[in-house]
């Protein structure tokens, strides 16, 4: 029999364990409940919460057996807590670890054995929920996680018992003691109530309450100091993706790769779901002179190794995402001078610095403040610009590179603000998806682009396409396929004329219902096209599973590929392999000769930019289809018009 090893934090983990209140002590129904749905959940005659002490391993609550006790050296549960993953034994009599072992030769002859590790407050193994059997089994994928999940819920039995026990001797402490009396009890409530209970740090009350006191030392001192808000990128779509358990995880070992690059008296306090804020003090003095004031380049080298820290691939089943983060900064005083407005100024930052793409370091500036000004207006004013009026579509056109006519038209919305005049689409579309509103100002320009088709049929201009985007929203949480079916019926266009473009990032969001969507939206005869290619998952495996007609190459590739014959050879590949599944390729953000002429040599064949011309006021844009002439619109997909 092997005997379980002593892990190196033992006499933390010992410590922890004690603070608990619960070695040795008797049953609960609040614990007893959940052993109960344990064994019935997963079908087990036997399931236990089992405590690790220092000789023996304490069963706090149990269904199944009549142990209590039982040496540490026999426990299969001294194994588990070695490790950070569930131990499952499947059958214990062939496992050299535990074939000689008295509780599997003997009573109560466990066969089988599954444990999932319960932690403390501050991250360290008390023992776990188990599940045991008298004859030899395994436990599937999703049973597995069910004991996670299980496990979980014994944890937070187990804080929310510290906390009123120790909420409770506070009470008797300040009953029973005069006033200036140590009151040990007050010191465990303060801790329960200050660390977050996944990761063991500091809450953002403990944070605010260490930079409202350090305020005064650095006053005094003339010290600088940094207030760093951490966000993490696409968390919600990890969550998403994985699950929670995977979230969990990442966040846990995130957590001590930042905790590992930080220096002695620096702070790092859990702020929310999927953020962090690190307090710096001691970065420099106020006047410093030298190219260095208020140590920002030893601030800055820290915030870097952070960011890289974070970055990762988080990898769960079989599927794969990458984790970065986006940081913002303030400094003390220059961009604060209390918690409040340092934290404020941090968060702006983060959200500048995720605006950016994320993965990126920002610090608060004053204008940065201004922007921030003019965004809040921006959102309060957007919710009435399409009932005011001030919304309206331009049209670029899309040239076809063969004929040199026009291909099509992507109509873009824009705004004429009353104060601040005309706002372009990518400064008040992402507003407008983070609010939600979105969803009304996409069903109006899908409203407005196919009344404008039908207007330009009336005046007898040749049928030319036009292309409007969907957001994320509109195309999964709204029913649009009803409304294009039902524009389409009340205008009479031509289904051909409309088509539709969804960024690869939306249609990966719900992979099955994205092409159900799609399917439908194909079958009313309109054209589907996936805009932004290659900034995403760029799978074109994926691709040819999906009914679309048209790939849009991002323009981040046309701007480098006269520069960078890795960005050439990425836009002739895609070219190819597009070309490949009977797709029409269309290159956006042309604004040179010399890109148009290395896109018609990878044989692109649409292109759409300034080169021919910028987006269109509606009245301009009929004028334009007189002069330049429409192109042919390309046939269906080859596989399509061979299913027809």
């Amino acid at each position: 029999m092997e005997k379980p090893r002593i892990p190196p934090e033992e006499a933390h983990r010992i410590a922890s364990l004690y603070a608990t209140s619960l070695l040795g002590t008797g049953p609960e129904e609040a614990f007893d409940r959940i052993t109960r749905l344990t064994a019935r959940l997963l079908m087990v005659p036997m399931a236990v919460i089992s405590l690790v002490g220092k000789d023996t391993q304490w069963f706090k609550s149990r269904t199944g057996t009549d142990l209590q006790q039982t040496p540490r050296d026999v426990s299969f549960c001294g194994h588990a807590i070695l490790s950070d993953e569930p131990l499952v034994v499947p059958d214990a009599v062939n496992d050299p670890r535990f074939s000689d072992n008295p509780l599997v030769v003997g009573g109560p002859g466990i066969r089988f054995y599954a444990g999932v590790q319960l932690h403390s407050v501050d991250r360290m193994k008390l023992g776990t929920l188990c599940v045991m059997d008298h004859k030899p089994r395994t436990l599937s994928s999703e049973e597995l996680e069910d004991l996670r999940e299980l496990a979980r819920l014994v944890e937070q039995q187990i804080y929310h018992r510290q906390l009123a026990q120790a909420a409770q001797a506070l009470q008797q402490e300040l009953e029973a003691g005069p006033a200036g009396t140590d009151l040990p009890a007050a010191g465990q409530v303060a801790y329960l109530l200050n660390h977050d209970m996944l990761t063991g740090l500091a809450n953002r009350p403990a944070l605010v309450r260490a930079i409202r006191n350090g305020i005064a030392g650095w006053r005094e001192r003339g010290e600088h100091a940094i207030v760093a808000c951490i966000n993490l990128d696409r968390f919600k779509r990890l969550n998403e993706l994985l699950g929670h358990r995977a979230g969990d995880e990442a966040l846990v070992a995130i957590t001590r790769s930042l905790q590992d690059n930080l220096r002695d008296g620096d702070m790092l306090a859990r702020a929310g779901s999927d953020e962090f804020i690190l307090l710096l003090g001691d970065v420099g003095h106020v006047g410093d002179a030298g190219g260095d004031p208020g140590g920002d380049t030893e601030a800055r080298a820290l915030l870097e190794r952070l960011l890289s820290a974070v970055n990762r691939q988080i990898i769960s089943g079989g599927n794969e995402i990458a984790l970065t983060c986006s940081i913002g900064y303030a400094r003390y005083p220059d961009n604060g001078d209390d918690a409040d407005a340092l934290l404020t100024s941090a968060a702006l930052a983060m959200r500048y610095a995720k605006s950016l793409g994320g993965g990126a370091i920002h610090q608060f500036s004053n204008e940065l403040r201004r922007e921030q000004g003019r965004r809040l207006t921006l959102e309060s004013h957007l919710r009435r610009a399409a009932e005011h009026n001030e919304l309206f579509l331009t049209y670029q056109p899309k040239i076809c590179l063969r004929s040199g006519g026009i291909a099509g038209f992507e109509a873009l919305v824009c705004w004429q603000h009353p104060e601040y005049g005309l706002i372009r689409p990518d400064e008040f579309i992402p507003i407008a998806e983070e609010t939600g509103l979105i969803v009304a100002i996409g069903e109006w320009a899908l409203r407005t682009a196919v009344s404008q088709l039908a207007a330009w049929r009336e005046e007898g201009l040749p049928p030319i396409p036009v292309a409007v985007n969907l957001s994320a929203r509109q195309f999964l949480q709204t029913d649009v396929v009803t409304l294009v079916d039902e524009l389409l019926h009340t205008s009479t266009v031509e289904p051909r004329t409309l088509e539709l473009e969804l960024t690869e990032s939306v249609s990966m969001t719900d992979p099955v219902a994205s092409a159900s969507i799609m399917r439908r939206l194909r079958e009313l005869g309109v054209t589907l096209s996936i805009d932004d290619f290659g900034t995403g998952y760029s799978s074109f495996s994926y691709l040819k599973r999906l009914p679309i007609d048209k790939l849009k190459i991002d323009k981040s590739f046309i701007t480098d590929m006269t520069q960078s014959a890795e960005s050439l050879a990425i836009v002739q590949a895609i070219v190819a392999m597009a070309h490949r599944l009977h797709l029409v390729v269309v290159a956006e953000g042309v604004e040179t000769a010399d890109q148009v002429a290395a896109l018609r040599k990878a044989e692109c064949d649409q292109i759409q930019g300034y080169y021919y011309s910028r987006a269109l006021r509606a009245a301009d844009t009929a004028a334009y289809i007189r002069t330049q002439g429409a192109a042919p619109i390309p046939a269906a997909r080859a596989q399509d018009a061979a299913a027809a």
